[in-house]
């Protein structure tokens, strides 16, 4: 936020282009957007006319916004399924459209092993079995599915 400046009211066309240019880098939900817009010193009903433009338009659109950046975040963030609805509800996106994402995306045991044993390095002391555990539920895994992996590492440690 700038400080330098006083904020000033955007007129309508001022708000219009603000939001093309935002959308223009990548992808909003509605209520990013509109509290971008908000932040910028638009006017509340300019703000709901814009976003009804930018949904005529297709510029907006909160269900495939939520199936891409659910699939991005499992693909490069690896996050798990908790973790993927939590960040699409702080994005403002309706409950039914990241039901509908969350289900798309295909979760198995075996996306989740790799990145255990990774983390572990075949190093199964309280502490770090423990950081690892830590690590995995604040990426939204269960407990049971992270320590089902553990598990079926140890075994192949032999331990």
């Amino acid at each position: 936020m700038r400080y330098d400046k006083e904020q000033r009211e955007l007129t309508l066309e001022e708000a219009k282009d603000k939001a093309l240019r935002l959308l223009e880098f990548r992808a909003h939900s509605e209520k990013e957007l509109a509290d971008k817009l908000k932040r910028a010193g638009a006017k509340e009903s300019d703000i709901e006319e814009i976003l009804e433009f930018c949904r005529d338009y297709g510029f907006v659109n909160d269900r495939s916004y939520a199936l891409s950046k659910a699939r991005d975040l499992k693909n490069l963030k690896k996050y798990g399924v908790r973790r993927i609805k939590s960040e699409l509800y702080s994005k403002g996106i309706p409950a039914e459209y990241i039901e509908e994402a969350v289900s798309e995306l295909d979760y198995e045991e075996n996306d989740l092993l790799p990145l255990v044993r990774k983390k572990l390095k075949g190093d199964f002391e309280k502490k770090n079995v423990d950081k690892c555990i830590r690590y995995f539920i604040y990426r939204g895994y269960s407990f049971s599915d992270i320590k089902s992996c553990i598990e079926n590492i140890k075994q192949e440690y032999g331990e």
